[in-house]
């Protein structure tokens, strides 16, 4: 189905139930909030076996350095992947699927998938020292600045 906006634009509009995303598309707007969200897709895509969604991230600054916590219900520290490359922060879960065995879901509001994120951090910062934690689904991470370098005083020698 199609619909024409007051600008004349040709937009697609589907039933409720049917659109893309199947059975969970949703239009009002807390339900809108309460969705994952799709991980972001720049450039080249790698290719998915599965959904993958962006998890909800909180970013603090502390004399230390910076704190990170980021939302990935399901994910268990042996499925976590990050790295700190060039400034570029990057994190990611895969979550097992934690229906059981032998059941198949009748009504289901929430879809697993992995997590995936990146941030690119301005200044510089202790690679070696992050520390991270995974405690009731939400992913911990300190990451501590670099000590600044000491002033140094150089020496210029006259040529002659």
């Amino acid at each position: 189905m199609a619909r024409r906006t007051k600008e004349g634009q040709e937009v697609a509009t589907a039933k409720s139930g049917q659109g893309a995303a199947g059975p969970q598309d949703r239009t009002e707007p807390q339900e809108q909030a309460e969705q994952k969200f799709p991980a972001e897709q720049g450039g080249g895509e790698r290719t998915r076996s599965r959904r993958t969604f962006r998890p909800r991230v909180d970013i603090y600054e502390t004399e230390q350095g910076l704190m990170l916590l980021a939302d990935m219900p399901g994910a268990k520290p042996d499925g976590l992947d990050i790295t700190l490359e060039r400034r570029v922060l990057s994190i990611r879960a895969d979550v097992e699927d934690h229906a059981p065995e032998g059941y198949s879901p009748v009504y289901q509001e929430y879809e697993v998938g992995d997590f995936e994120c990146q941030f690119t951090l301005s200044g510089d910062f202790d690679a070696e020292n992050i520390e991270a934690s995974l405690v009731d689904g939400v992913l911990r991470l300190m990451i501590p600045r670099t000590a600044e370098a000491a002033p140094r005083t150089i020496m210029v020698k006259a040529a002659g």
